[in-house]
């Protein structure tokens, strides 16, 4: 009887153990998200030094882990133009003040503008005629003939030197980063924001270019134990889209947070001495993704770490839900490698779902795999559909599958 209580004591005692390491990897990685998406990191964008603050947070926590630097510090600086709005937001429609984040975002390339002009209404494609020749008045296009039409109305709004456009949306205001400037305000409004047959509308907006925005990648590396010359690497891109005028910022949290928290989640993991790995690892969180995968561009032309050193590359973006499982884009380009994860998931269960796809420019992972580097981005569905607006927040961030991922790329790097 005694021997019987003593086995279900060590059973019970292993589980609650092992449930308390889980739980502190959970608390560590809402932890990281509730620190990136603080208002004190200004959206990690390019007003306030967001990304320079965020870098010097990620930087700290290598540094807590005893991460090994590449260089005399964990930084890799470079710098790029990008357009900013520091300042001065207010849209008034016929004395009707709207919402910035809510009822209208800036477009990413809008210029300065302190005006007031009449509204005309430009709703079929020959309208846009309006476009080319009116330049004393601001014209409304449907986001419908805006996306018949994109090619011709950006060579327009490039040309024009006059007069405002305001593009009308009616499902969802997505935000995101502008790498030029054009000469005229432009703003993107939520149709249900706008009052009926609206007449004038006034303009205060104060944009900055800033031709020479000084950021930086932060980089570490953990020595492996068999094969320290070659590398298994994990990025994440720690950027977003920071603040539009004085109160409004974006925050970020699935975007990229998550990714941010996996990443020093792992970063933490193999930092101990017990859980060293075979292959050396290189850890990098990327600066300027969302103004076009600038960071991750710079690093491929200006490798510190050779990319013919590493044998695979996981990046981590978008995992703050998982409840419909997850998908790894260059699936269908490295089968191999795909196999040996779907594998895993299958034996043990992580997560519901692990779709593939092929070839896609829309993570840090693009410019590696281009340049021959084997490389997988995984993120995972379902759950919230913030992204790129204002409500990608932490409290509704579910983290619904974050320990399963985390075990999933834990035994997929182990296997590699």
């Amino acid at each position: 009887m005694n021997k019987h209580f003593a086995f279900v004591y060590i059973c019970l005692n292993f589980l609650f153990t092992n449930s308390l390491v889980f739980a502190q990897d959970s608390i560590y990685a809402r932890k990281v998200i509730q620190t990136l998406t603080a208002s004190t990191f200004h959206g990690r964008g390019y007003v306030k030094n967001g990304d320079g603050i965020a870098a010097k947070y990620i930087a700290s926590e290598f540094s807590k882990m005893q991460l090994q630097k590449t260089g005399i510090n964990y930084y890799q600086n470079f710098s790029f133009g990008v357009n900013t709005f520091p300042s001065s937001m207010k849209i008034n429609i016929d004395g009707k003040t709207l919402k910035p984040g809510a009822d209208y975002i800036v477009f990413p390339t809008a210029s300065s503008a302190k005006v007031e002009y009449n509204i005309i209404y430009c709703d079929s494609a020959s309208s846009l005629i309006k476009l080319k020749s009116d330049e004393n008045s601001c014209l409304f296009i449907s986001n419908k003939i805006y996306a018949a039409h994109r090619e011709e109305i950006t060579e327009i709004l490039e040309s024009r030197t006059k007069g405002a456009v305001v593009f009308i949306e009616d499902t969802k205001l997505t935000w995101s980063v502008g790498r030029s400037q054009l000469k005229i305000p432009v703003i993107i409004a939520f149709q249900n924001a706008l009052p009926h047959n609206s007449k004038k509308i006034s303009f205060k907006i104060n944009a900055k270019f800033q031709s020479q925005h000084k950021t930086q990648n932060v980089l570490a590396t953990i020595n492996g134990k068999e094969v320290p010359d070659t590398f298994i690497v994990i990025t994440a891109h720690y950027d977003h889209l920071g603040r539009m005028g004085k109160k409004t910022i974006f925050p970020g949290a699935n975007d990229n947070a998550s990714g941010v928290a996996m990443l020093l989640n792992l970063a933490a993991y193999y930092s101990s001495a017990e859980h060293q790995p075979r292959y050396s690892m290189l850890f990098i969180a990327f600066a300027g993704e969302e103004a076009g995968l600038v960071g991750s561009k710079y690093y491929t032309e200006h490798p510190v770490i050779p990319l013919s050193k590493m044998k695979f590359l996981m990046n981590l973006d978008l995992l703050g839900t998982g409840d419909e499982g997850a998908t790894v884009v260059n699936a269908t380009e490295y089968k191999s490698q795909f196999a040996l994860l779907k594998s895993i998931n299958e034996e043990k269960k992580y997560l519901s779902f692990l779709g593939e796809r092929g070839k896609a420019r829309n993570s840090d992972h693009y410019h590696f795999s281009e340049k021959s580097v084997p490389s997988f981005f995984m993120y995972t569905m379902g759950g919230i559909k913030a992204y790129h607006d204002i409500d990608d927040i932490e409290k509704t961030l579910p983290l619904t599958k974050f320990k399963e991922t985390f075990l999933l790329i834990r035994d997929f790097t182990d296997r590699l």
